[in-house]
């Protein structure tokens, strides 16, 4: 049953054909007006931006009006007009298909939005939308803002956004530092709605009505209807229709005095999920919520009987194993998608859990009390605010142990069904030998593939790998005998989307990197040092390199670097560092002419770049950074060594930088672009393209070829462009 349901979801997520009208077939002029409907709630995911998705309807090119159909997603820049989900809006929006971080192991967002039924996303001014119709949410939507309004004035702003997670899965106020301790602490689970939400609403209705004495399918029925109103009011993600699915089948068990199959109900509920949306069987939420499901149906019993027979309570044994068995259940698929392991989540969640239970049922009761009485529901709701700091407490202290969370690299899928085969016979261990001996192999299989990242000896190549982080840089090499250098963290900071984060540190997971021996910040510039604070915070580094002249922007690296210990070399040129048989040349910026001097020789940070020369065999990297014409005038004013193999072209391929005199002086083979897809710098620029042409070298582009990977041996060079998958081979015989 199970396979036919992945099966029909399989053939049903493979891409679509899409009608002729739609606006994805269409050759839009950009920007283009849209006229729509909102297909959602807009999401306010940043003080000045808003996002928004529209159901097209009609598009506007010059005095032509075309009708159309489809979904597009869009970003408002600026404070928007009043809107809700159906009201119909019209707007100038500049239309693009997804480009999403195109590296080894990351996520595909194209995909995932293909999957949503979202081909085309965009941007537009807040203040050119022009309403079309007054504001007249559905049902739904206006019992979800009363709710989320009544809590916020009762609660303080962090209690207020924790109860509204607990209640309504709604964590857009809560504080990314509360956010993070959530997931440290392998309770995060509880912040999405899901079966939890549905059994403790189901519960309490059947236990309140029972006990007013009413008919037991009476009780039933309005459970049910509940239910589904529940459902309607938090939204159609995959827990919440799986737990909605499965309540609704327990009670009308119940109603129709029939037993309910657990596995039938599952099967049920992903089958539908499936029809409806097949692309979810893709989806992080939609494994994990059945994934853990099924390891709770599938495993809780008999490890609690395993346990029960050992000395433990009854309550004790069955709470240790419901969290291990759905702990265990999501393991290789957390680590799939988000590289992590909760080492203190099943103890977490002990705690966590009856906390959460209180908090939910109370804040149900206070919403429902507040319909009734303001004053009453008010009391509710002081009373659940010290129930809601306990459990702020509980996950902070969690979240505070030692190794709480570890990451690891994604499991090979060999890995995966080996765990989940081992999962599988647990419960029959004791059946038969061949069994116990199966089991035994099979987890030594799971613990050699998991172990064999870290202790894989180096191959003896060197690899430059240039990561796609849109407009920005990031590079990182991994040298001969293992060592690890990143160069740049790509953008972050405030207001910003954190690349370090959510890009750069998901790609070191993947190839198992705990310690990074050096990393190098060019410069201060936001799209090179906004993601390294992410990078200390998550990686040991051993040395923080820099050219000395750290101002506000980056002020967070140099101070989570001495927290954590990490060595700070300021570099100028003429310094060589040699990691491993790795010789690194400093070329920029020269040392100050004064001691102390507050600002190094250029007139900006650009020009103060580091430019790090790394040569190893007959390989040769000349890292730029950000330096433009002065820089370059400076380094063939000092009659730097600047031959070289590849050129990482600086400043994103701007027409300042990379001057015919310095392409001559360097005479590079290769090139590499490190630029965003769409940039509104229009990077690179047709003039640095043209000479970098002129000059016969060979030009890679991160917008266009995802990320570049190069591997040497020290007498070849081979060249692989992440996004199409295809591999270039340069022999070194070429003679700088």
């Amino acid at each position: 049953m199970l396979l036919t349901i992945a099966l029909v979801g399989l053939l049903r997520a493979m891409s679509p054909i899409l009608p002729a009208d739609h606006i994805a077939r269409l050759a839009l002029p950009s920007p283009v007006r849209v006229e729509g409907r909102l297909h959602a709630e807009p999401i306010r995911w940043a003080p000045d931006r808003t996002r928004l998705l529209v159901e097209a309807e009609r598009i506007q090119q010059g005095a032509e009006h075309r009708s159309t159909r489809g979904v597009v997603q869009v970003t408002l820049y600026g404070e928007p007009p009043p809107l809700t989900e159906g009201q119909r809006l019209a707007a100038e929006f500049r239309l693009h298909r997804p480009v999403g971080f195109r590296n080894p192991g990351g996520f595909d967002y194209p995909a995932h939005l293909a999957r949503e039924g979202i081909f085309l996303v965009g941007n537009g001014r807040a203040d050119r939308v022009e309403v079309l119709t007054p504001e007249a949410p559905p049902w739904p939507v206006r019992i979800k803002r009363w709710a989320i309004e009544t809590i916020q004035r009762h609660l303080p702003p962090v209690s207020a956004a924790l109860l509204a997670g607990l209640l309504l899965g709604e964590r857009r106020e809560l504080p990314a530092s509360a956010d993070d301790a959530f997931r440290r602490a392998g309770v995060y689970h509880i912040l999405a709605v899901s079966g939890f939400n549905v059994a403790l609403l189901a519960s309490a209705v059947f236990l309140a009505l029972s006990l007013a004495g009413l008919p037991r399918r009476l009780v039933a029925s309005a459970a049910i209807f509940l239910v589904l109103g529940f459902a309607l009011v938090v939204g159609g993600q995959p827990s919440v229709v799986r737990a909605t699915v499965m309540g609704v089948l327990l009670l009308l068990g119940l109603l129709l005095e029939r037993e309910t199959n657990l596995f039938n109900s599952i099967a049920l509920a992903a089958l539908l999920v499936l029809l409806w949306r097949p692309g979810d069987l893709w989806e992080p939420g939609f494994q994990l919520s059945f994934a853990a499901t099924v390891g709770i149906v599938y495993l809780a019993g008999p490890w609690t009987a395993f346990l029960k027979e050992r000395g433990w309570s009854g309550w004790l044994a069955a709470s240790v194993a419901v969290s291990g068995s759905a702990q265990l259940a999501v393991t290789p698929i957390m680590l799939a998608h988000f590289n992590q392991l909760s080492l203190i989540g099943v103890v977490a969640n002990l705690v966590v859990v009856p906390l959460a239970a209180v908090a939910t049922t109370g804040g149900l009761a206070a919403l429902l009390l507040s319909l009734a009485h303001e004053g009453v529901g008010d009391l509710l709701f002081q009373s659940l605010w010290l129930v809601l700091v306990a459990l702020r407490g509980a996950v902070w202290l969690f979240a505070a142990v030692p190794a709480a969370m570890i990451h690891l690299p994604a499991p090979h899928p060999v890995t995966a069904v080996s765990f989940y085969a081992v999962l599988a016979v647990l419960p029959h261990w004791g059946s038969h030998r061949l069994i116990r001996c199966g089991d035994v192999v099979l987890l030594a299989l799971v613990l050699v593939l998991t172990l064999w990242p870290w202790v894989r000896p180096p191959d003896g190549t060197l690899r430059v790998i240039f990561l796609d982080v849109g407009q920005g840089d990031a590079l990182f090499v991994e040298l001969p005998d293992g060592r690890r250098l990143l160069v740049d963290g790509g953008p972050g900071g405030e207001r910003r989307f954190d690349v370090g984060e959510r890009v750069v540190a998901p790609f070191l997971w993947n190839h198992a990197v705990a310690t990074l021996d050096a990393v190098a910040m060019t410069h201060e510039d936001p799209d090179h040092a906004g993601g390294l604070p992410a990078i200390l915070r998550h990686f040991r580094v051993r040395e923080l390199w820099d050219n000395g002249l750290v101002d506000s922007p980056a002020e967070e690296v140099l101070r989570l670097a001495e927290k954590q210990g990490t060595v700070r070399r300021r570099l100028t040129a003429g310094d060589r560092v040699w990691l491993g048989p790795a010789l690194i040349t400093v070329l920029n910026p020269p040392a100050p002419p004064l001691s102390g001097s507050p600002r190094g020789p250029a007139s900006d940070e650009n020009n103060n770049s580091l430019v790090l020369r790394l040569d190893w065999g007959f390989a040769s990297f000349l890292l730029t950074g950000d330096v433009e014409q002065e820089g370059e005038a400076g380094l063939l004013a000092r009659r730097q060594l600047l031959a070289h193999l590849v050129l990482k072209v600086a400043h994103h391929g701007s027409r300042y930088s990379t001057t015919e005199e310095f392409l001559k002086a360097g005479r590079p083979a290769v090139a590499v672009i490190s630029v965003g897809a769409g940039n509104p710098f229009r990077h690179p620029t047709p003039e640095v393209l043209d000479r970098l042409g002129r000059m016969g070298a060979k030009v890679y582009r991160t917008d266009l070829d995802g990320a570049v990977i190069m591997e040497t041996n020290g007498t070849e060079l081979r060249v692989t462009r992440w996004a199409p998958r295809t591999t270039d081979t340069l022999r070194l015989d070429w003679d700088p």
